[in-house]
């Protein structure tokens, strides 16, 4: 007889009450899942009537969130969005079987005799593959080196989503900059540095001196924070010309050293790649070097 009562009073509470069960919204644990449609929009929020954000492609990795029904709140490229998940999967796809020569048919390197590229796999990871080309007499693009390496600990982010500290690394074509090295020259043409234990890179964005090469005991008292030169990452390495503007809190530091791990912004692979690298540049051959996620090659 209770039990009968009791019910009737449940139904009754929900007639009255209008309460009702609520899907739940699961706020997971930050996941990877990869696109499975050739284009997914990112949206505002959970549904097909809020505004698009952006569009990624198939492949893409992405971080997920937040679950809400069909919709996951994603991260890519610094942007974060909804996207239906439909078109998402935990599966990692099998990496792209790039062509034999990834220059060919690029359409920002017209001026350019010697290309360094350094591609990932989605923005969202720190390993990377290293490439050295150069054109021949006929004005093709020969492949010189292919190796690996890794770029900043959170991925690759466009120049517009960079901040001082935020451990990415800039994708964009740059310039190179002065070669460098905590020894002698190791046999490269490049201009070259030899570091001494009163160098500083100023990454204080307050700072005049910003994203610049110091002496320490020079300019003491222009900055408040800069970072040490002399350190067994920067053995040998160059400059890569980002941020040259030095505009502030937009990054500074950004290197090509050794390396054997994720980097705080920089490029890195072995001391044997990058003493190979330096050797090889010649500044009479106007080298650059290209930096992207394999989806987004096309954009150069």
């Amino acid at each position: 007889m209770f039990k009968k009562g009791f019910a009737i009073f449940v139904a009754m509470f929900v007639l009255f009450t209008g309460f009702h069960v609520v899907k739940p919204v699961h706020a997971a644990t930050s996941v990877t899942k990869y696109v499975t449609a050739n284009a997914l929009n990112v949206r505002t929020g959970p549904g097909t009537t809020y505004k698009v954000v952006t569009t990624i492609k198939k492949n893409l990795a992405v971080t997920v969130s937040q679950t809400k029904g069909s919709w996951d709140r994603v991260t890519v490229g610094g942007k974060t969005g909804w996207a239906s998940n439909q078109y998402l999967t935990t599966k990692k796809p099998a990496a792209p079987t790039p062509p034999k020569n990834l220059a060919e048919g690029l359409k920002t390197v017209g001026s350019n005799k010697q290309l360094i590229l350094v591609t990932s796999n989605g923005y969202n990871t720190s390993n990377a593959e290293i490439r050295t080309f150069e054109r021949n007499i006929q004005g093709k693009w020969v492949p010189v080196l292919t190796t690996t390496g890794h770029i900043g600990k959170y991925g690759f982010a466009s120049a517009a989503n960079m901040h001082e500290g935020g451990k990415k690394s800039p994708i964009g074509k740059y310039s190179i900059g002065t070669a460098f090295g905590r020894y002698g020259n190791p046999g490269t043409k490049m201009p070259y540095r030899k570091i001494t234990i009163d160098d500083v890179w100023v990454d204080d964005p307050t700072s005049k001196l910003y994203n610049t090469w110091q002496s320490r005991s020079k300019t003491r008292g222009q900055w408040k924070s800069a970072e040490n030169m002399n350190i067994s990452a920067y053995t040998y390495g160059f400059v890569i010309n980002y941020n040259t503007q030095r505009t502030p809190y937009k990054g500074s530091a950004i290197f090509f050293h050794i390396g054997s791990g994720y980097t705080l912004g920089c490029t890195s692979t072995s001391q044997k790649n990058v003493v190979n690298i330096l050797k090889w540049l010649n500044p009479k051959k106007n080298p650059v070097i290209i930096q992207t996620p394999i989806q987004e090659l096309n954009k150069y």
